[in-house]
């Protein structure tokens, strides 16, 4: 775990001097147009604990996004999740707000009963973001909230 939080402290540094970078560089010269433009979209610590065997799994996710002078921003994802940059995209979609997430609304998810409850902390755009939420199994949790919590 401390091996992740150092390589997303960094990325987390190198964004954020990335975007001092550009500052800079548009302060010096106030005619010039920066060539791209990197945003924090927000870090969230997630925590998943399967209620059945009592396995408690956590992860961490730090989003940007960024754009070059007149293009579309591109999402990034880093953290320990399978696909950390769907999560990020997923959680855009919806600007942070994890209780409006629904991914996968037309899959068909299992009626076995094994409890599983995630949690969500830290901020997004600024905003604090705290949320948890009980699923009846893990197939309900991937059908609402995507890749946010496959970890």
């Amino acid at each position: 775990m401390r091996r992740l939080a150092a390589v997303t402290a960094t990325a987390f540094l190198s964004a954020a001097a990335l975007s001092a970078g550009a500052a800079t560089a548009q302060a010096a010269n106030a005619h010039a147009t920066p060539r791209f433009t990197v945003h924090v979209l927000g870090s969230v610590h997630l925590k998943r604990v399967d209620r059945m065997n009592g396995r408690t799994r956590t992860a961490y996710l730090l989003c940007t996004s960024t754009s070059t002078h007149g293009s579309a921003p591109v999402i990034h994802g880093l953290g320990g999740l399978k696909d950390a940059t769907s999560a990020c995209e997923e959680l855009a979609a919806v600007h942070g707000r994890l209780d409006t997430l629904a991914v996968h609304p037309a899959w068909m998810a299992p009626a076995l009963e094994a409890p599983v409850e995630v949690q969500a902390a830290g901020t997004w755009e600024g905003r604090k973001v705290a949320w948890t939420h009980r699923f009846p199994n893990g197939g309900w949790v991937t059908k609402a909230t995507g890749d946010v919590f496959a970890f």
